[in-house]
């Protein structure tokens, strides 16, 4: 599964690369293009692929959604067991498919592509990612070098039961945790992109750590929000509680104190505070435990759930 976005100078080729990697596994195979609403000649090339390999298909959105609903609408389409996905700009090798297919073969749901030679700048790219990487490991408990790489593997029965979204791609080791996947890495190759312009900069740093808070509350809150905004709330209870304390002494005791001015006010609003996200956190329970949320499983015996 390859999402691309403006990559004429690449899909051709690409398809070229991993036609005979994939024929040397002796196993059946579609490649799944998703064309994420390219302005450029890509949507024809790869429409002229198909014509050429039916076992090429191609999904075209509307316009540019991002790589995570470009991914989103893939996994809804993929009719294969395993699912590999791997990046349109040549930058990922298509002979690390082979090691990522027996890693799958011995079990795992999730095999992540660990770039250990990366061809891009140290300043830009590699120290970012580094400190992402170790940051998402730690957040998460999951436990991977490189969560950047989009060469992977997943079980389709896995995929099915994420709902990514925004830009909650290079997540998706992650929230396939949820449903109790066994991951792994690999190690893989890296090369220079072969032609266009990296879709990525400096600016998705920010994106990325409001993405990381987001990935922690819904590890570790999804299932009890009312855990989460009373961990949010209780800071404010403890300041209120505080305040009163203070403001009841200076009431008995210096009821002329200046701070009189400002000390009920402020155990008040800490009060109010307090009380409106503790509030905040038992309405999302409700919300919760009447909606359709379904803790993710993994059926073992070789069936598919009954739900995709």
């Amino acid at each position: 599964m390859i999402p691309v976005w403006n990559e004429e100078g690449n899909v051709d080729l690409l398809y070229r690369r991993c036609l005979p990697v994939l024929e040397r596994t002796g196993r059946s195979w579609e490649m799944l293009y998703i064309d994420d609403g390219s302005t450029d000649n890509t949507f024809p090339i790869l429409k002229k692929l198909h014509e050429e390999d039916p076992r090429v298909r191609v999904i075209r959105m509307r316009r540019n959604f991002g790589q995570t609903a470009a991914l989103g609408a893939g996994f809804d389409l993929v009719r294969g067991r395993y699912v590999i996905t791997i990046d349109g700009d040549l930058q990922n090798d298509p002979e690390d498919i082979p090691a990522i297919l027996e890693k799958m073969d011995e079990g795992y749901h999730v095999v992540s592509g660990w770039r250990q030679n990366r061809k891009e700048n140290i300043i830009k790219r590699r120290i970012p990612s580094i400190v992402a990487n170790r940051m998402i490991s730690w957040l998460s408990g999951v436990r991977l070098h490189d969560y950047g790489c989009t060469l992977k593997g997943y079980e389709r029965r896995v995929v099915r039961q994420l709902h990514p979204y925004a830009e909650m791609h290079r997540f998706l080791p992650a929230l396939a945790s949820l449903s109790g996947a066994r991951y792994t890495e690999v190690p893989v190759r890296d090369h220079p992109r072969h032609s266009g312009t990296s879709k990525y900069g400096l600016s998705r740093v920010g994106k990325v750590f409001i993405d990381m808070i987001t990935l922690r509350m819904i590890l570790q809150f999804s299932t009890k929000p009312r855990y989460w905004f009373g961990a949010i709330s209780f800071p404010f209870g403890l300041t209120g509680l505080i305040l009163g304390v203070i403001t009841v002494y200076h009431y008995w005791f210096d009821p002329a104190s200046p701070s009189m001015v400002v000390l009920p006010g402020a155990t008040f609003l800490s009060f109010y505070l307090w009380f409106y996200l503790f509030s905040l956190g038992w309405i999302a329970e409700l919300v919760s435990s009447s909606g359709t949320f379904r803790h993710g499983y993994i059926v073992e015996n070789g069936g598919e759930p009954n739900h995709e």
